[in-house]
């Protein structure tokens, strides 16, 4: 049988050029049901093909069967039995992608990451990335997932770049205003810290990293069914396997819907998500590799609430609390492709090269709370946006490994080609409907404001890179030594009619560290990066409304130790990080000026008590400073970084009943400075979660039965955004979920 997989570019319609714009036309990307019909056929395609296989298997076994029967003696091929260690959810010795870096043992690492497997996941009923991650106290959530921007994460206290800082399988990925569809992942990696010569361009907080499902080497099929409070509904199939002579061909096939009323902000959801990866393992030393993923998202809630110097905030809302406006939504359609070719080239060294395509539209009707007095008055305004995101990137390695006389080398060499196309409507009206109060608001309707004009091309971002990173190990020691030099050219327009701004940096980025591993499962380490990432831009609301700023150098030391002993893993680091300062100063523009410097300690530990009991601990503590910045600003806190938190949660498997487990959590979420003048904070939190879940056999198969609750007290309180805006923390939810395993 020949599997052949090819693609090419169908004839695409044009974007609109509006009226006096200057920008060139522009391809558009295909549509929604284009790519939603090439997915089907995928998954026909491979429907068509497992049947054949099963119909050789069967002929091969006829022919056994006939050989018996004519008394022809039959040799039985010798079968090898091997067996890999199974590691937990928490072992540091899972792998681990650290980009240019390549893939690592986690406790191999001079680097802080943490690891959420897609057990963990499940087990969570996380259907967004705050849940999935929130056990960590080094990660905040910045923002609630029914908003027109969900998904967005601050690590160490710094926010993650939504365009540069969230990637899947190491490259880049359109995060802004996307929520990732979780059930198509095996695990999600959060490297702490500045990533600069592992990925290149982006936020000193660290990299959000989505590690797909792959092929299993059996056939498998699932499917689960879920609910949650008020009403949303939930079904996804998951299935996988191998197929063809030795096996040479792998496919996993994913497929959800998600639709329904949310108890978060009284919200309203409705997603379609599905997802293929194919392989083809060519020969023993040539790998070829395809995904697609597409998802329409579409919601309704998550209302800003913007604070002000001249009013105090208003108390915490309870978070079923409707804000929204009748006729506002956010509708976002996701779309990704990668083909990748992996070759071995002999057998210490491997060549991979990859392409990316991923590409979001995003089309909003929001609300706007501005604050106007101490009681709680508001004035809402409603805008109306239209914007588009497009990636291409092309990336190649070369990792080796070779020893000089006592010394081990192992070595990663690569290049990269990152462009990305952003478009948006000429006219986004943000208007004022009308005022109310935030205690008993009043619903106004967004129906009359749209969008409207055609589009405009309002960034290009090119980067250029090349890395080289070499590990030389002796003994117990090993010195990681690695640069990037990268070619960043942008080129903004802050309207349909403003002129180019144009900005070209070439940056040299290193990263050196060294690591003393006297035992496998022991590891001190210190290590130095540095960065550049994008620039902001100034809000809407400032002076200098939607000025885009020059990128920003960032410095990052740190040092730790991590260690696995089976029964119990632990890391602490300690870092220091300095970073340029944004923010709006007293004249209410957004301005850059002096830094911000962020230092602190993260502790994290696991520890089976029992065979039944397992506790997992995170805490951080936190100090971060603007200095160097204008009067009134230097030496107060950073916006938006807490000076503690900390998270617990404990899972105990019932002996007496296999397959029952309990788990309880509490996280402390440590108050923060909401403006840089520090006029307002919001107080902490302390939300707790519970869960249980069953596995047994039922006729044959395997079913699993989960019920979780999270923010269990029904906790009110602010989750902080950006500067001066805040959003209603989520309410007390209860959520079921079956699944069967056939």
């Amino acid at each position: 049988m020949n599997l052949s997989m090819t693609m090419r570019h169908d004839p695409l319609p044009l974007t609109y050029r509006p009226q006096g714009s200057h920008q060139p036309l522009r391809r558009a990307a295909p549509s929604a049901s284009v790519l939603y019909a090439r997915l089907v056929g995928a998954g026909l395609c491979l429907a068509g093909l497992l049947p054949l296989c099963a119909q050789a298997q069967a002929s091969a076994d006829a022919a056994n069967s006939g050989s018996a029967h004519t008394g022809t003696e039959a040799t039985l091929p010798e079968v090898s039995v091997s067996a890999s260690q199974i590691l937990s959810p928490a072992s540091l010795k899972r792998s681990a992608s650290a980009g240019a870096l390549g893939d690592h043992a986690e406790i191999d690492t001079p680097f802080s990451i943490k690891s959420v497997s897609g057990e963990e996941i499940e087990d969570r009923q996380a259907n967004i990335l705050s849940e999935a991650v929130k056990y960590d106290a080094s990660v905040t959530s910045i923002s609630t997932s029914y908003s027109t921007h969900p998904a967005t994460l601050a690590v160490r206290g710094l926010p993650l770049d939504d365009l540069n800082g969230y990637k899947i399988d190491g490259m880049a990925s359109v995060n802004r205003g996307v929520e990732m569809p979780l059930e198509m992942f095996d695990r999600i990696e959060v490297l702490k810290g500045l990533t600069g010569f592992m990925y290149g361009f982006g936020s000193p907080g660290g990299i959000v990293n989505y590690v797909t499902k792959r092929a299993t080497e059996q056939f498998t099929l699932s499917y689960d069914q879920g609910w949650s409070e008020d009403g949303v509904w939930k079904e996804h199939v998951d299935t996988g396997g191998r197929f063809g002579k030795d096996d040479r061909f792998g496919f996993r096939f994913n497929a959800v819907h998600e639709e329904g009323n949310a108890a978060a902000d009284s919200a309203k959801i409705n997603r379609t998500s599905v997802g293929l990866g194919l392989d083809a393992r060519l020969s023993n030393d040539l790998t070829v590799t395809f995904d697609t993923m597409w998802q329409d998202r579409r919601t309704s809630g998550g209302v800003d609430v913007i604070t002000s110097s001249k009013y105090a905030v208003p108390d915490p809302l309870s978070g079923r609390s409707r804000l929204y406006s009748n006729g506002s939504y956010t509708d976002v359609t996701y779309k990704m492709a990668t083909l990748g070719v992996q070759y071995k080239i002999a057998s210490d060294w491997v060549a991979k090269v990859a392409y990316r395509y991923s590409d979001s539209v995003r089309q909003y009707k929001k609300d706007q709370y501005s604050i106007t007095s101490n009681a709680g008055a508001y004035s809402d305004r409603i805008s109306a946006e239209y914007h588009s995101y497009e990636f291409d990137e092309v990336q190649g390695t070369l990792e080796g490994k070779f020893n000089t006389g006592p010394l081990k080398h192992e070595v990663v060499l690569g290049a990269s080609t990152l462009v990305l196309l952003s478009n948006k409507s000429v006219n986004t009206p943000k208007t004022v409907v009308g005022t109310g109060n935030i205690y008993s608001p009043t619903i106004y309707s967004a129906e009359s404001i749209n969008f409207s004009g055609g589009t405009y091309g309002d960034d290009k971002l090119t980067q250029r890179a090349i890395f080289a990173s070499d590990r030389i190990s002796y003994g117990p020691w090993s010195l990681l030594a690695g640069v990037r030099y990268e070619s960043y050219e942008e080129v903004a327009h802050a309207s349909a009619t403003a002129a180019a701004t144009n900005y070209h940096a070439s940056p040299v980025t290193p990263t050196v560290a060294l690591m003393f591993s006297p035992r496998s499962d022991l590891t001190f380490y210190t290590s130095y990066v540095e960065a550049l990432e994008q620039g902001g831009t100034a809000d809407s609301s400032t002076k200098n409304a939607n000025q885009q700023m020059a990128p920003i150098k960032s410095r990052q030391y740190e040092a730790g130790v991590k260690t696995d002993q089976g029964r119990w893993r632990a890391t602490a680091a300690v870092f220091r990080i300095e970073r340029g300062a944004e923010y709006t100063n007293s004249a209410n523009y957004f301005v850059q000026d002096g830094k911000v410097r962020y230092q602190g300690v993260e502790l994290n530990g696991s520890v089976d008590v029992l065979r039944s009991l397992t506790l997992d601990a995170s805490l951080m503590g936190l100090d971060a400073k603007y200095v160097n910045a204008a009067a009134g600003v230097s030496g107060k806190r950073a916006v938006g970084a807490p000076n503690w938190q900390a998270a617990m949660q404990a899972t105990w498997r019932v002996p007496a009943v296999q397959g029952l487990y309990f788990q309880a959590g509490v996280r402390y979420l440590g108050g923060m400075a909401i403006d840089s003048s520090n006029v307002h904070f919001i107080n902490p939190s302390a939300l707790v979660d519970a869960g249980v879940g069953y596995r047994t056999r039922a006729y044959g198969k395997m079913v699993t039965l989960r019920a979780n609750v999270t923010n269990l007290t029904n906790h009110k309180y602010w989750t902080y955004y950006q500067e001066n805006y805040l959003q209603v923390g989520a309410p007390r939810t209860l959520s079921l979920n079956a699944r069967i395993d056939f």
